[in-house]
């Protein structure tokens, strides 16, 4: 769990030291905010989002995305790439017939989605799953016939 929280932190420190860094010295203060007191948004398929930083919808963000156990994605694409890190539970990210189908990602694991390539997002059935992702454009998705 500890090991968990330290990677979040890193991963947002990361994120906002990069894209955010021309801030510093602005008069921003620190803010928190307590895991149980995310702000899930439910969607319609199943999926939860959650806004850390930015604007999923609109630009440049960090976001939360929630699946229920045993949740898998249609064959989709992105238009933009975004890097993920898994928060909670294990899942996989990947091609259509490639080798990485077999390639489960526990928490602490993280990966890419270049823009454009079909791929199928899978939470495990054991447990729900968090991932916490780093885009510099804004978040869409386009199911692949």
């Amino acid at each position: 769990m500890l090991i968990r929280l330290l990677m979040q932190v890193c991963f947002c420190m990361a994120c906002a030291s990069c894209t955010f860094a021309n801030k510093f010295g602005e008069g921003e203060f620190v803010t928190h905010t307590i895991s149980a007191d995310i702000p899930w948004v439910q969607l319609p398929d199943g999926r939860a989002i959650a806004a850390v930083h930015g604007e999923m919808a609109s630009g440049e963000h960090i976001s939360y995305i929630r699946f229920p156990a045993g949740m898998r994605t249609a064959i989709h694409t992105h238009s933009s790439t975004y890097t993920g890190l898994v928060v909670q539970g294990v899942a996989r990210h990947f091609e259509p017939d490639t080798a990485e189908v077999d390639l489960w990602l526990p928490a602490g694991s993280f990966y890419r989605v270049p823009a454009n390539v079909p791929h199928i997002s899978e939470c495990s059935d054991e447990f729900e799953c968090i991932f916490a992702i780093h885009q510099h454009a804004s978040f869409d998705r386009r199911l692949v016939n």
